[in-house]
C-alpha cells in the first residue's frame, strides 16, 4: 500500500497499492512524502486513515485504526520487527528518571559530560562507576548511549534525556529492569 505522509500529527490517506516494498520516510519528510509498507498483508484496506503518533531515531510510529507498523528511514529501508525487550545480560532493577535540556533539569547547557549534544532515545545519564562513557544500555526496548553524568545520579539511578521538560516529568520515576545491550 502507498501512504502519502502527512505533516506531524495530521492524518493521510492510503492513494493507492503497490508492490511488496518499503521506501523510505525519514524522520523529517516532508508532507506528502509516498510510502509503502514491506507486506500488503500488514496493511489496512485501501482509504484508511495513517495517524503519525511519533517521529525520532530515525523511526515514524504509523497507525491505521489499530495496527501499528513502523517506517526505517534510508534508502531501501525495511519493516523491523520490534526489538526484545529482555536480551543481553540483565543489571537488576534501576531507579529511573527524566531530564531535558532546560535550566531546571541542566543548567541549561546543551552538552552532556561526553562532550556530545543530547538525543532523546539515546542519551542517559548514570554513575560513571558503574557505567562508563558510551556504555550501552536496554531499558523498556529501548538502546540508550551512556553520555551524562549527574550529581543526583549514583549508583542504581539512571536519568533518560527528552526532548521537552513536560515529556521528562511525564515519564515520571519508576523501576525498570536493565540489560547490557554491547
Amino acid at each position: 500500500m502507498l501512504f502519502t505522509l502527512p505533516a506531524y500529527g495530521a492524518q493521510g490517506s492510503v492513494v493507492e497499492p503497490r508492490p511488496e516494498t518499503v521506501q523510505s520516510a525519514g524522520e523529517n519528510a516532508a508532507v506528502g512524502t509516498n510510502v509503502t509498507v514491506a507486506n500488503e498483508a500488514d496493511a489496512p484496506e485501501d482509504n484508511g486513515t495513517l495517524h503519525i503518533t511519533s517521529t525520532g531515531s530515525g523511526k515514524s510510529q504509523v497507525r491505521f485504526d489499530e495496527d501499528d507498523a513502523y517506517v526505517d528511514a534510508g534508502p531501501g529501508a525495511v519493516k523491523n520487527q520490534e526489538p526484545d525487550k529482555n536480551s543481553g545480560e540483565s543489571l537488576g532493577t534501576f531507579t529511573i528518571t527524566g531530564y531535558c535540556g532546560c535550566d531546571a533539569c541542566s543548567g541549561g547547557h546543551n552538552l552532556t559530560y561526553s562532550g556530545t549534544t543530547p538525543q532523546p532515545d539515546h542519551t542517559i545519564s548514570a554513575d560513571l562507576n558503574l557505567f562508563p562513557l558510551g556504555t550501552k544500555l536496554l531499558i523498556d526496548g529501548t538502546v540508550y548511549t551512556v553520555e551524562d553524568m549527574g550529581s543526583a545520579v549514583n549508583g542504581r539511578k539512571l536519568d533518560i534525556y527528552y526532548a521537552t521538560h513536560d515529556e521528562a516529568l511525564a515519564a515520571g520515576m519508576y523501576t525498570a529492569e536493565v540489560f547490557r545491550a554491547d
